[in-house]
């Protein structure tokens, strides 16, 4: 049976309130505020993260290059094909003297071609590499809206998991030195066993639950350290206490005006739509494919022309007779049948996107606005008040723990809710392709 507050002496009490009051509330300012003395670490806020990210990422680095390829590509389509020279020289002359010989007699033959693309193929073709560069600068940003939504929701994670590591470590040097305190003052005969059985009991859990903490810790400050391409310094991620008054936020979000500006900003649709139009465009490239290339050219005949230093012109044209390019054409009005489909199904998925998006956003924020934002600030005196009233014998030492892990367990939802509201709003900016909410930190 736990023994009755009013059976310690004064004195003892006194002791036991003071020491916890000095080893918990003092702790706790440099706690909620994630203070970090590691010198190897690296305080980054969120506008200094995402240049450092866009800098270093060679993902995106490897992407880009794909734009510059198809510009390229662009490039050699606007050229002219190179004309072909040919050059044709007697083996045995006309006096049978050879093998070949340079002589009077001997009869050299030239000629030169020049293919000219016909029904606008050149022009096609080009236009048909611009839409696949433009497709592949849309690709490049979804690569781009990927990461970015990654390395801020990993930024959110880490910052939050900092500050309840460091609640969960302060806590558990306090209870370290009250349950040695409780142990003095047991081995007196002042306190109970069963109050020292309580106190390592919620030691053991706070330090399982902190166990759980820095795995968590350590798997977000790895995926952070990769995505700023770190070498050894362990990133720290700094948030504000008020999230609230640092986030731009529109008023009178309505999803229909979301869903415009979604769909003329989503990389991913826009990539989409940008496919049949690449798809419309292939069509008319197969189509004039139908159409026969024209090679031009001159041919200069040395002695066995109708006349001497003979000069003619020649024109060479394929015969369209088994091959009209219609198997190309029929693939491709199937590709633009595929591709149309394929843009319906990706608008519809926009649109249900914001939707939930824009719902998770407002519950977020209806939660936001029910927190507390003194309650952080405010937790030493609330703590104070309870170790009085533990004090004067108002409540007992379970009822102090009991109390003691509701405020910290308000605290961590705190940080939930928090860290749930940043993902929430940036959740929203992804689903509409653009930053409609602006992170000022």
């Amino acid at each position: 049976m736990s023994l009755e507050i009013g059976r310690y002496s004064k004195t003892t009490l006194q002791t036991i309130c003071l020491l916890t009051l000095i080893l918990i509330t003092n702790a706790f300012p440099a706690t909620l505020h994630g203070k970090d003395a590691n010198p190897d670490s690296l305080h980054l806020s969120l506008n200094q993260a995402e240049p450092l990210f866009l800098e270093r990422n060679i993902v995106l680095m490897a992407e880009k290059l794909q734009i510059d390829v198809k510009e390229a590509e662009v490039r050699q389509a606007r050229l002219w094909h190179n004309p072909e020279i040919g050059v044709e020289h007697q083996i045995i002359n006309r006096d049978r003297s050879g093998p070949i010989g340079f002589t009077g007699t001997d009869n050299t033959v030239f000629e030169i071609e020049q293919l000219i693309s016909t029904a606008g193929k050149r022009g096609r073709t080009v236009q048909l590499l611009e839409l696949e560069k433009s497709q592949a600068k849309h690709q490049f940003d979804i690569l781009l809206r990927e990461f970015k939504r990654l390395l801020r929701q990993e930024f959110f994670q880490l910052a939050y998991l900092n500050r309840i590591e460091g609640l969960y470590q302060e806590q558990i040097d306090a209870l370290e030195r009250i349950l040695l305190s409780f142990e003095e003052q047991h081995e007196q005969g002042n306190i109970a066993q069963t109050e020292i059985i309580r106190i390592r009991g919620l030691l053991l859990e706070i330090e399982q639950e902190y166990s759980s903490v820095l795995s968590e810790q350590l798997e977000s400050q790895n995926a952070l350290t990769v995505l700023l391409q770190l070498d050894s310094q362990i990133p720290v991620p700094e948030l504000p206490d008020d999230i609230a008054s640092t986030t731009i936020q529109l008023t009178n979000l309505e999803l229909s005006d979301l869903n415009e500006i979604a769909m003329a900003s989503r990389s991913d649709l826009l990539t989409v739509r940008s496919a049949s139009d690449v798809a419309r465009q292939q069509l008319r490239v197969e189509r004039a494919g139908a159409f026969p290339d024209i090679g031009i050219g001159l041919v200069y005949d040395k002695l066995d022309g109708p006349i001497d230093n003979y000069f003619g012109v020649t024109l060479n044209v394929e015969i369209p007779l088994w091959n009209r390019n219609q198997g190309n054409i029929q693939a491709a009005r199937h590709q633009i049948r595929q591709a149309e489909l394929s843009l319906t199904h990706q608008e519809q998925g926009v649109i249900n996107d914001v939707e939930s998006s824009l719902a998770r956003y407002n519950r977020s924020l209806h939660l936001l606005g029910r927190t507390d934002s003194s309650y952080e600030q405010d937790f030493s005196i609330i703590l104070e008040a309870i170790l009085t009233q533990y004090q004067e014998g108002e409540i007992r030492l379970f009822e102090f723990i009991d109390y003691y892990e509701s405020f910290r367990e308000g605290i961590i939802r705190n940080y939930t809710i928090k860290e749930e509201f940043l993902r929430a709003a940036e959740e929203l900016n992804f689903s509409v392709g653009t930053d409609v909410f602006q992170f000022n930190f």
